[in-house]
């Protein structure tokens, strides 16, 4: 790894701290580590003299070919012994807006990377939508499957898939009708312990595939097919349960504050192109924060 710029106190927005040494991946020169940690100032309802400090991160830490900024903290009480006295850790977003007020127009870019918000486009439509994860209003069919039915019969018989496509591309062949299909027998290696099963002329399978356990049982199906009107009808099998619109969640997703319940509640194709419209001056001030931070934006200060 190239350390590109030396450990130096400094401030963010006026709030004190240290930048750590900016450093680069050896393989694809992406910043590999880039870290402000501020001061600590004292926080109220963690304990007499708790203090908290923030941690800001802008680097491609995770190996996935861009930075991303992140900003969380920690919470420590001097009377606690264990862990370092560390009490509370992580998003604490609520707590770095109060001790570090400088700081809150950061928050908003929490997550968000080079080439914007983390997966900017499906998070914002999902929250924003009414649809399930599977993209399905409440009491809207998601799954369907085919069986087979005869005549006006309203039983419905499922067959396995194999089988089932087999019969459905049956089709008249050497003079003969569609399902007029030689009966095979089919034995097991063993026959002292187990019978016979049976299948149908063009559908060859090993014994444990075979889709009738015995001749009647054959027969019978066969004759159903030829003279008792088969049809393959697709019946649904699964329904969507939709889901309740999270429209603040949307807005917080897309980094759009401003956003109104109209935009964000736009059949998704509209929305989808409304985001990626705006996506070029979203990072133009996410990069034009990041350089006012004081952070690198590439390693080469492009």
């Amino acid at each position: 790894m190239v350390i590109i710029r030396n450990e130096f106190a400094g401030q963010v927005f006026g709030v004190a701290g240290r930048f750590h040494n900016v450093i680069t991946w050896p393989h694809n020169g992406m910043i590999a580590n880039q870290v402000f940690g501020t001061e600590a100032r004292p926080i109220k309802g963690y304990g007499k003299g708790a203090t908290i400090r923030a941690e800001l991160r802008f680097d491609d830490n995770c190996k996935n070919g861009h930075s991303t900024f992140s900003i969380t903290a920690e919470v420590r009480d001097p009377a606690l012994r264990r862990d370092s006295g560390i009490v509370a850790c992580g998003c604490l977003h609520d707590e770095i807006a109060k001790a570090f007020p400088e700081l809150a127009p950061l928050i908003r870019w929490h997550l968000v990377s080079t080439d914007g918000p983390m997966h900017y486009i499906a998070n914002t439509v999902y929250h924003a939508s009414n649809r399930d994860h599977n993209g399905k209003l409440q009491g809207e069919v998601s799954q369907t499957e085919t069986v087979l039915r005869f005549g006006d019969n309203p039983i419905s018989h499922r067959l396995k898939k194999a089988f089932l496509a087999f019969l459905r591309s049956a089709a008249e062949h050497n003079g003969r009708g569609r399902f007029d299909f030689e009966l095979i027998r089919v034995d097991h290696k063993d026959r002292k312990t187990f019978g016979a099963k049976y299948t149908f002329g063009g559908y060859d399978v090993e014994w444990y595939q075979c889709p009738f356990d015995s001749e009647r049982e054959a027969l019978e199906f066969l004759g159903a097919l030829q003279r008792c009107n088969p049809h393959f009808d697709t019946v649904a099998t699964a329904w969507g349960t939709g889901k309740a619109r999270d429209l603040d969640a949307a807005r917080n997703a897309a980094v759009w504050p401003d956003a109104t319940d109209a935009d964000l509640m736009a059949e998704p194709e509209t929305l989808k192109a409304a985001l990626a419209a705006r996506l070029p001056a979203l990072l133009a001030a996410f990069k034009a924060d990041m350089e006012a931070a004081g952070f690198l934006w590439s390693a080469d200060g492009a």
